[in-house]
């Protein structure tokens, strides 16, 4: 009977340990779109913008296809692999792109120039509405400007405004809960009987 006991005990804290993608994360991104409404003087530096990747720029407006994203972290992270902005003056360009929208940091992370590092590009503060956010340059992106286009220090001056619209889904149960029901049931019913005998 204690062999019992201690097997299903076993189980159930077995099934409580076990990782799982599922556990650290109750809500995934799955799609959606993310809006920027340019409101820097790009011309004044010289430079002009566009779209790379399946991201669409009219003029005023990027669009940024969301591509993932969850809140492993505590924090929503929305994903935007694959898409940025292709800034170009005169005979020199750079790539601002692969976006993380991580709103427990407050900031878009990305990569610059196609690298494979992940760095604080913008930084975000409130929007003139409660559903934009003011995107300003972090220094890491407002060096990266001067190293590349002689651009002066931009550092904390508005990029544009943003409004992001992800499509949520809650994450299923994790695939250790069901061992784990069963353990427990399993100490449920032994002691049951074990209180009958």
């Amino acid at each position: 009977m204690f062999l019992r006991l201690l097997t299903a005990a076993a189980i159930a804290v077995a099934a409580w340990s076990l990782p799982s993608d599922a556990d650290a994360a109750t809500v995934k991104v799955t799609g959606g779109l993310t809006t920027l409404d340019v409101t820097a003087d790009l011309g004044s530096l010289g430079l002009s913008a566009f779209a790379f990747g399946t991201a669409s720029f009219d003029g005023s407006t990027f669009s940024f296809p969301i591509t993932g994203g969850d809140d492993a972290s505590g924090a929503l992270q929305i994903e935007h692999d694959g898409v940025g902005v292709v800034l170009a003056g005169g005979t020199k360009s750079a790539t601002v792109g692969n976006f993380i929208i991580d709103l427990g940091l407050g900031q878009i992370l990305g990569n610059v120039n196609g690298g494979t590092a992940f760095a604080p590009l913008f930084d975000l503060a409130a929007g003139p509405t409660s559903d934009t956010v003011a995107v300003n340059i972090s220094a890491t992106l407002a060096g990266a400007l001067t190293s590349i286009f002689s651009a002066p220090n931009l550092t904390g001056a508005e990029f544009g405004i943003a409004s992001t619209n992800p499509d949520l889904a809650p994450v299923p149960l994790p695939a250790a809960m069901p061992l784990l029901l069963a353990g427990l049931g399993g100490l449920v019913l032994l002691r049951r009987r074990r209180q009958t005998a």
